[in-house]
């Protein structure tokens, strides 16, 4: 198995009944977003329906996304419906938005790539969709790699539709920048980038700065939509957490809807290629912190 390269589901976990322990997935806070849905049931059918299947499933996991990201990022997949064939989603954790991604797939009519440095991350979220959406997994591919070795991959491809991206992987500030300059070299197929944790800080060390990274690539004037949660100065979700030290500012919004066009990239440099982007060893980059 090969950074940068397509890899297999691991069937032996379909009959596992706790596939997170066997893979040495710890579960730090079990926090599920799904679970503080309800309120917004009744306004998309689509994500009342994914809401039915998540509290169906009976699955040791955690999210790190909140229930208003999640219905957010339904609302958005409806909106841009038929501009788009495949949704690339960059850092899969532990399936949450995966889940979330899947549902969307046959009322919405597109196919899903799963990249993430996690061979066992990976698997685990795929694990967790093939559970509520058997029918769907011959339509997924899992991408062992980062987002600028999945682009210098699927740039020979022949089926060369549009997508969305997804970004939830990396939340350092250069890795951020390495993926979303990446894009530039498959701008004309890109329909809309999602990004997560737009609010997110941290300690110095982890350099948890989406929101900056892609105001570097953007520009200073980013057209963008925000999405998901915003807490207020007295939430706890605001203090740094138990785990890594990471909090969420206050009042920021969770994501970015960031719409495409072929003048929207400020960098890279024309004169630059895709391999400048993919470093020569997988990059390190820290697993994400749990809700506290």
């Amino acid at each position: 198995m090969s950074f940068g390269t397509f890899i297999q589901p691991d069937d032996s976990l379909m009959d596992v009944e706790d596939p997170a322990k066997a893979l040495n997935i710890p579960i730090l806070s079990g926090y599920r977003g799904m679970d503080h849905a309800h309120h917004l049931r009744g306004q998309s059918a689509v994500f009342d329906a994914i809401l039915a299947k998540s509290a169906s499933l009976k699955l040791n996991y955690e999210d790190q996304c909140s229930s208003q990201y999640y219905f957010d990022v339904v609302r958005t997949l409806e909106e841009l419906c038929g501009e788009y064939r495949r949704v690339v989603e960059v850092g899969v954790f532990m399936g949450g938005s995966s889940h979330i991604l899947a549902g969307c797939m046959s009322p919405l009519g597109f196919d899903l790539d799963m990249v993430d440095h996690s061979p066992d991350y990976l698997r685990f979220a795929y694990e967790r969709v093939r559970r509520s959406y058997p029918e769907e997994a011959k339509r997924i591919r899992l991408f062992y790699g980062d987002l600028p070795s999945y682009v210098r991959t699927v740039t020979g491809e022949v089926n060369r539709s549009s997508f969305i991206v997804h970004h939830d992987g990396s939340h350092r500030f250069d890795q951020v920048v390495r993926d979303m300059a990446a894009l530039s070299f498959v701008k004309e197929r890109l329909c809309a980038i999602i990004a997560q944790d737009t609010h997110l800080r941290g300690k110095p060390e982890f350099m948890n700065f989406v929101d900056m990274a892609l105001h570097a690539v953007f520009g200073l004037d980013l057209k963008h939509v925000p999405i998901g949660a915003r807490y207020a100065a007295t939430d706890s979700l605001t203090l740094p957490n138990p785990f890594q030290g990471n909090y969420f500012m206050a009042d920021a919004p969770e994501g970015f809807v960031i719409p495409m066009d072929l003048k929207s990239f400020r960098y890279p440099h024309p004169a630059l290629n895709i391999d400048d982007f993919v470093p020569p060893l997988p990059a390190t980059m820290e697993l994400r912190s749990a809700r506290g």
